[in-house]
């Protein structure tokens, strides 16, 4: 917000004595009133500009984007904020879990400790029948298997035609094996760890030294393996009956680079993209989504129907916070709102039917016209005004069982992808971009369906080596037999 530069009226530069008529003092006083009136103007103009720059200081979490981190020590943690005053931990009289002793047959070795034959005393010890089982459970030196492929060659006896051996099935061209790079796949993605730390755990743990460019190369394999597999998942997602989209900046060097996420509650779907633009949603989830789309309220998603959208409320209850910490009217608007807010939740845990949210509807729609209508403070008559334009969307949970009030799906989803921006930094190429998006895709797709992500990379890698079908990626559907009645 910036004040106007019109040039402001000036005050006329005649003294008292030399005003000899009505007209002219008339005309003095109409000058002095137009320097009056634009001076309150501008004074109201810096005042709304003083009273944002006041409150973009005091943005924090609660009130916008901003992650939890960028609170500052003054805003309290998660234990400050606990509920019980007890210590952290087991509390007394409580009964204590142990781990299981294994079988055995399942021990790779038994040593037995025999107990002393001879008491300090000098007397002999009588042997007892039973003993104390303990088991510990320790590392193996872990080695890596290193397999030498010798490639035989001839040549035909007749046309004299050259023949060579090909590798095996399974067997890569390069140096690094399936279920090595599986692992590469598995260390850059679910353990968030860099290029350089893969390769030092590698070399300490396997004894094999690998470079940098190495470890890139592999993750570069890692995704062309996941080619296939990911783009039937993108094509199921944009098919979902429920779908929640969001994005958050993931900076490729040099350059500019956004992290979108359409998530359901089995599949998810990354894609790094060069722009936060509406084409890059609409090629994610087409130019008219099937069934309902869950996000917060960037513009970019205005093209989605209104009544197949669900605003994410948690979103708006950064907003009605923001509006509430105003003064005067804009700030009693607001703390309206942000008490019907906090009912809606309230509400919702209470499985209330969607007649009882009628009477709320209508206050929040009461309170949303106030602030859109009032004049003290534009920046809420703007936000509440939004919020108006998009009032189908706001309540699509409550015709729909199946789509939740908030967007936190997506928010949660795209958690893994910023702790990876903020270990690992920028990207530094296309390669790095698609081994982001396909290997946290696979990484969190496995998450939800309860997969193991190293065996899944591992079945990808060998079936893009030896080109055939790849894994999928897909939830597999389960049949549940009804038996035929009797007679």
């Amino acid at each position: 917000m910036q004040p106007t530069t019109d040039d402001p009226p000036q005050a006329p530069g005649v003294e008292l004595a030399q005003l000899q008529t009505v007209a002219q003092c008339r005309e003095v006083i109409d000058s002095l009133r137009q320097v009056v009136t634009h001076q309150q103007q501008q004074l109201a103009e810096l005042q709304q500009q003083i009273a944002w720059l006041h409150e973009r200081l005091k943005l924090d979490s609660k009130t916008s984007s901003k992650p939890p981190s960028s609170d500052g020590p003054g805003s309290g943690n998660r234990a400050q904020r606990r509920a019980s005053g007890r210590k952290r931990g087991a509390q007394k009289g409580h009964a204590g879990s142990y781990r299981a002793l294994l079988e055995e047959a399942q021990v790779d070795q038994v040593i037995d400790c025999p107990v002393a034959e001879v008491c300090e005393c000098g007397a002999a010890v009588r042997i007892e029948s039973g003993f104390i089982r303990h088991q510990v459970f320790d590392a193996p030196v872990v080695q890596a298997l290193v397999s030498e492929y010798r490639l035989h060659a001839g040549c035909c006896t007749a046309c004299g035609k050259r023949h060579r051996a090909r590798l095996p099935a399974g067997v890569p061209s390069g140096q690094i094996g399936p279920r090595a790079l599986a692992l590469v796949g598995v260390l850059g993605t679910h353990y968030h760890l860099t290029q350089m730390k893969a390769r030092d755990l590698l070399a300490e743990v396997l004894g094999v030294d690998f470079s940098v460019g190495a470890i890139s190369q592999a993750h570069g394999k890692v995704a062309l393996a996941l080619k296939e597999p990911l783009r039937e998942v993108a094509a199921q997602v944009r098919q979902a009956p429920v779908k929640h989209i969001d994005e958050t900046g993931y900076p490729r060097e040099g350059g500019a680079n956004w992290a979108w996420a359409v998530v359901t509650p089995k599949l998810v779907h990354y894609s790094l993209l060069p722009t936060r633009a509406r084409y890059a949603a609409t090629s994610l989830i087409g130019e008219q989504p099937t069934g309902n789309v869950v996000s917060d309220r960037y513009a970019v998603y205005d093209y989605v129907d209104a009544h197949r959208r669900q605003i994410c409320w948690s979103h708006l209850l950064r907003d009605f916070t923001r509006i509430s910490q105003r003064a005067g009217l804009a700030g009693r608007i607001g703390r309206g709102l942000l008490g019907a807010g906090y009912v809606l939740f309230r509400w919702r845990a209470q499985d209330r039917s969607t007649a009882r949210f009628e009477p709320l509807c209508r206050r929040v729609r009461r309170l949303l016209e106030q602030g859109s209508a009032q004049r003290h403070c534009t920046r809420t008559a703007r936000t509440c005004a939004n919020v108006l334009r998009l009032w189908p969307a706001l309540w699509t949970f409550l015709h729909n069982q199946d789509v939740p009030p908030t967007n936190n799906d997506a928010e949660r989803a795209l958690r893994a992808i910023v702790l990876k921006r903020k270990i690992s930094g920028p990207t530094r190429s296309r390669r790095g971009d698609e081994f982001i998006a396909r290997g946290f895709s696979a990484y969190e797709t496995c998450r939800r369906q309860g997969r193991n992500l190293w065996h899944y990379l591992h079945e990808a890698v060998v079936a893009w080596i030896d080109k055939t079908t790849p894994p999928s990626l897909l939830p597999a559907i389960t049949v549940t037999a009804v038996a035929a009645p009797s007679g």
